[in-house]
């Protein structure tokens, strides 16, 4: 897992930023520079053989006794969760789920057939051409002209693709949830599966963007989560 701080160390709350599958940190770009005077350290998983992983002592470091607001678009909403269950040194006070899920194939049995033939014909194409697959599924995702990795970390990638046949259960905290209802990836019935029933979550659509929310609005989400987190 690879890690990157940004922003202003002695600030009261730290943003943990976790970028979904088949990404790395360029996914906020254009999102971080909005949280400059904030703590911010960003997570993702070393799909690309990108550098070296980060040491236990130093996530111990960065977010320890730390108010921590987890931000995890895509998969990465699943990833903060399973870090909080691993960690005792992560306590996330709140959380956004920037077109995440904590159940890709949903928790209605009706759904589930339904989302799980196209997964694993997914997984058919990955193993036969990595990617190859991955470009076109960032292209369908809304990204024009994805860059085209040279290597893939094969144990990682695929390990997290078969994250998606199963799921976890959303942690008791206050959630907001972000979407574009043209999100083919996560769509909205998903969402509403995977969220609506919680105690306390909001859960906000706009539209335009497919499954690049963070990249493609982050204004909107920026100030949505400073919305989020000026409350209670």
């Amino acid at each position: 897992m690879l890690f990157k701080e940004s922003g202003d160390k002695g600030s009261r709350i730290t943003f943990l930023f976790f970028n979904g599958f088949g990404s790395d940190y360029s996914y906020w770009d254009k999102l971080i520079p909005y949280f400059q005077n904030y703590h911010c350290v960003m997570l993702s998983e070393n799909y690309f053989n990108q550098g070296n992983d980060v040491s236990v002592d130093e996530l111990r470091n960065a977010l320890q006794k730390r108010y921590i607001v987890g931000v995890g678009h895509s998969l990465g909403y699943e990833k903060l969760c399973l870090l909080q269950e691993r960690y005792d040194f992560i306590k996330l006070k709140k959380i956004v789920a920037v077109e995440g899920f904590s159940r890709y194939l949903g928790n209605n049995l009706l759904l589930r057939p339904h989302r799980k033939l196209p997964l694993d014909m997914m997984k058919v194409s990955y193993a036969t051409n990595t990617i190859g697959t991955l470009v076109q599924f960032m292209m369908f995702c809304g990204q024009l002209a994805p860059t085209i990795p040279t290597s893939v970390n094969e144990k990682i990638f695929f390990g997290d693709l078969n994250l998606l046949d199963d799921g976890i259960v959303p942690p008791n905290i206050p959630h907001l949830v972000l979407s574009s209802l043209d999100d083919y990836i996560i769509p909205f019935y998903i969402i509403e599966d995977n969220f609506g029933k919680l105690s306390d979550v909001k859960i906000l659509y706009t539209e335009g963007v497919g499954h690049l929310l963070g990249f493609k609005q982050p204004e909107f989400v920026y100030f949505k989560i400073m919305d989020f987190i000026q409350k209670n």
